[in-house]
Parts: C-alpha cells; structure tokens; sequence
C-alpha cells in the first residue's frame, strides 16, 4: 500500500475513533486508536507529515478513552509515551496543546486511581500551570480548569484524611 494511503487511512481511524468515544462507545474507539497506532507505525518518515506528532495524538486519545474504561494502568502507559512527545515538542504546533493537556490530566487521573496521590496531585498542578501560562482562555479550557481544581481540591483532602487517620490529629 502507498505510504499516502496509509496515512489517509491511518487519520481516518483515528477521526473514527473520536467520533466513536463521542459517541460513548469506547471499546469500539480503542479499536480504532489501536488501527490507527498500527498503521502509522508501519510509515516509513514521509516528509509533510510529523509521525511522531500524530503518534502522540492517538495516545492521547487512547489514554482518554482507557480510563473512562477503568483501564487505568493503560491509560498512564497511553499517557505517559504521549508526553514523551509532547514534553519536548508540545511547542510544535499550537492545535496540539489540547492533547498535550488531556494527556497530563489523563496521567493525574489514572496516578490517583492507582493510589499514588502525590504524583497525581503534581500531575493537576502541572495541567493548571499550562492552563494559566499557555493562556488557554476558552470555555473549554474553564471546564478543564474546574476539572483540575476539583481533583486537586479531592486528592488534597483524601491526603489530608489520610494524614488524620494515621495519626489521629488534623495535620498542621
């Protein structure tokens, strides 16, 4: 197969898979990530089009859609190879920085899921910080920002809780 058809089908896969997580069939759009992972693995480097970047966008898709599956140990690994990219070349391109936010709350999520709440409360407040420092004025980016301070404001108070509880006195 042409290496251009490769790419046309390997971003419809992934168009496909998004419209399937708005649709709420989440299996359906790892399926779909997973196709269009594999396919651009397979492209060999094709000038015009960034494969790494692209990588990085089904990861983070596919991180999204893992831990609305309570798949949260995939949904970091998604996550994590997606900020591989994103933490060195996030920068690139400015369509890119809504993923490269998705994928730092995403890896807060799945980190506080899988009960390592220090670092998924680093993880929030690195999200707020882009929010704030990338300008991200947008009502979307006001829904993300509540969505950070309200897991920030839980995971603070499931520490305190926990503080309490192991000691028996309210931490200073």
């Amino acid at each position: 197969m042409k290496t251009a058809h490769v790419i046309r089908d390997a971003l419809q896969a992934l168009k496909d898979g998004d419209q399937q997580f708005k649709k709420c069939n989440l299996e359906g759009a790892v399926d779909l990530y997973k196709k269009a992972l594999k396919l651009a693995e397979a492209l060999p480097p094709t000038e015009g089009f960034d494969c790494q970047a692209f990588e990085a966008s089904i990861q983070s898709s596919l991180s999204t859609a893992y831990g609305r599956l309570g798949k949260h140990l995939e949904s970091f690994s998604a996550a994590n190879k997606a900020l591989l990219y994103y933490d060195v070349n996030g920068e690139k391109y400015a369509e890119h920085l809504g993923r490269w936010l998705k994928a730092i709350v995403n890896q807060g999520v799945a980190l506080a899921h899988l009960g390592v709440c220090g670092e998924a409360l680093t993880s929030f407040q690195r999200a707020k910080e882009m929010v704030l420092n990338k300008n991200l004025d947008t009502p979307e980016n006001k829904q993300w920002m509540d969505i950070v301070d309200e897991n920030i404001a839980a995971i603070k108070a499931h520490l305190e809780k926990k503080a309490i509880d192991s000691t028996g006195t309210t931490p200073t």
